[in-house]
């Protein structure tokens, strides 16, 4: 993917050369009558005018290749929008990171960019950076720290207007207002006050945090330094403000017609189980930061249209036909298929993806008992199931953190075959299904014990292997397949008994730790390890600083972490994402930022005229 694109980037420069080259003479059209000056007997001087033959000059046609405005971007979606309130999500889905906007994110000048940005960064993937950051809803953020009380102070953005669907009755409320500091102490005290809010309910440091407005456009927080970073991610990108009035009168935005934000797009049409369909927000704030459009109003697109196609080779022959424009999530068994298929197709590597970790209650037998646990580490053959469903592309170790990509990150990882890994975690990762007994033995269970996995249909078939492998040590694993909105709910209220499968942060959330300490609902295995809690605190506190050692802090604990075999990991394998050349300015990007997943379509246009020309 990156000699492609380095490709198309060298390719238009020396477009660009050649184009300058031949066009460097026709270039100045000042037209002058020249003369010839004759020196006469005398010393005088006569101006003798020389008869100027005319040239004719071809004017060379250089092909306008800038942005053009227009056309309905296409994309799918493997499922149905799960949240239209913000409160209700950290993450966007097909209309929340478009209709809406967080406070400060990713700088899409820092990434790619069409081949103008900095490169600094794909945008592959969650990516927290804060000097490839800048400020969207807020225009200026400042991190603060005395002693042990850290703040953060937020410069409200001028000039930014609520829009919503034209009928719609938040339309009516707010539509074309102004977004104020008012709003986001609102939006923030109501995150982190409502029990049924996700970071409320994820966040416990967070809730009822001290939040003002300080100045006519400034909103400060005020919390403990150690959880400084945790407040900033979750305030800053987690949060969509949102405006007071509307949910002082309607109550909350679950209604999706009441759909309202500061974003690029508005959602004007959805239907549940078939598409999505957002148009241009003609008062979006926002200029093209770099490239050929630079300064231009943004978005370029009349439309983005979401496409609901549950299923795999439903999307990818949607993806052959041209009848959507970009796919991601793509297997490698897939992507081959696809390079055959379809070589027009430009691709990018976005990331080792892995099927949700199996979580356990440590707080309760058997999964108390550290020779339990290590016992299902060892009992299953993590290299087979690489091997076998991944052709061993991809990584053995994948929580809490997964592989070292993209580079910011790789100051986490700790790897099976690094010279300081313990011999003791190696161990777990060895299939040894005699030694698994014998610890089960030594625990209590000689002839194992039965327990429940809580799940989804998605997952059945993979974990029928795990099953299959457990049963050869005495574990009887029994799947308890729940439909999507109750196993939500487990998961958010961590009622499960004994099993259950929960994604896993992105190596982003580093600092925060929040799938190993704390009450909030990340924290699925129940963990309370004074060792954790201890280096939490003083990672969390560092990372403002100096991340680059907290980081460091945060590889050496892993030692101890992944020792202990709180969760059940399950082998990454690479995911590939593919799109047709007529999307323009588009480079792989997924994630402008942290967790603003599916935002780049605001920066991004269509050649319509290629795409004609191409035959769909």
């Amino acid at each position: 993917m990156k000699k492609r694109i380095v490709w198309v980037a060298v390719s238009g420069l020396m477009a660009l050369s050649l184009v300058m080259a031949a066009c460097g003479p026709a270039a100045v059209e000042e037209k002058e009558e020249t003369g010839e000056k004759v020196i006469l007997a005398g010393g005088e001087e006569e101006e003798k005018k020389v008869e100027e033959k005319e040239e004719v000059v071809e004017e060379e046609v250089v092909e306008d290749t800038g942005p053009k405005y227009g056309g309905t971007l296409v994309l799918s979606a493997t499922r149905d929008e799960t949240a239209f309130d913000t409160k209700d999500s950290v993450g966007g889905g097909m209309s929340l990171d478009l209709n809406s906007q967080r406070l400060w994110d990713g700088d899409w000048a820092k990434g790619n960019a069409g081949g103008y940005g900095t490169g600094e960064t794909d945008w592959g993937s969650s990516y927290d950076v804060r000097a490839h950051k800048r400020g969207y809803a807020a225009e200026d953020i400042t991190f603060n720290v005395d002693g042990d009380q850290g703040s953060i102070v937020y410069t409200i953005r001028q000039g930014i207007h609520w829009a919503a669907a034209p009928n719609s009755e938040a339309n009516r409320l707010v539509g074309g207002q102004e977004l104020t500091a008012d709003d986001v102490v609102f939006s923030i005290k109501r995150v982190t006050t409502d029990p049924t809010a996700n970071i409320y309910r994820s966040n416990p440091n967070l809730r009822n945090v001290d939040v003002s407005k300080t100045g006519p456009w400034e909103v400060t927080v005020k919390v403990p330094a150690s959880v400084l970073l945790e407040a900033g991610k979750r305030f800053g990108d987690s949060m969509f403000p949102l405006p007071q009035k509307v949910i002082e009168e309607l109550g909350d935005i679950r209604d999706w017609h009441n759909a309202v934000g500061t974003g690029p797009f508005i959602l004007t049409d959805y239907i549940p189980g078939s598409a999505a369909l957002l148009t241009r927000n003609p008062g979006y704030w926002m200029k093209d930061p770099v490239g050929p459009g630079q300064g231009n109003q943004l978005p370029y697109l009349d439309a983005v249209r979401w496409l609901i196609i549950p299923d795999i080779s439903t999307r990818l022959a949607a993806l052959r036909t041209g009848k959507i424009d970009r796919m991601y999530g793509i297997n490698w068994e897939d992507a081959a298929l696809m390079d055959k298929t379809t070589p027009e197709l430009l691709k990018a590597e976005t990331g080792q993806s892995a099927i949700s970790p199996v979580y356990m209650r440590t707080d309760k037998a058997p999964f108390s008992d550290i020779r339990v646990r290590r016992a299902m580490m060892m009992g299953i053959d993590f290299e087979t199931v690489s091997a076998g469903m991944y052709n061993s592309l991809g990584n053995i170790i994948t929580w809490p953190y997964n592989a070292p990509a993209p580079h910011a990150y790789s100051g986490l990882y700790l790897g099976l075959d690094d010279p300081d890994m313990p011999e003791s975690i190696k161990e777990l990762y060895t299939y040894n299904p005699d030694k698994a007994k014998q610890l089960l033995s030594e625990a209590g269970y000689p002839d194992g014990f039965r327990a429940e996995l809580v799940l989804t249909a998605t997952n059945v078939d993979y974990y029928s292997i795990y099953k299959d492998m457990w049963s050869k040590v005495g574990i009887e694993l029994v799947l308890d397949v729940k439909e999507s909105g109750a196993f939500a709910s487990i998961n958010q209220d961590r009622a499960y008994e004994s099993l259950i499968t929960s994604a896993t942060g992105p190596p982003s959330i580093w600092p925060m730790l929040i799938v190993m300490t704390g009450e909030g609902w990340q924290n699925q295995s129940y963990l309370d390890d004074p060792v954790i809690n201890d280096a939490a605190a003083e990672i969390g506190k560092l990372a403002i600083t100096d991340p680059v050692e907290a980081m460091g802090l945060t590889r050496e604990l892993m030692k101890h972490v992944l020792d202990q075999a709180y969760v059940i990991p399950n082998p990454s394998f690479p995911s590939f994402l593919y799109w047709w050349p007529w999307l323009k300015n588009y480079s792989g990007e997924r994630s402008i930022g942290y967790f603003w997943v599916e935002s780049w379509p605001q920066w991004v246009w269509l050649d319509q005229d290629m795409k004609a020309s191409m035959g769909y």
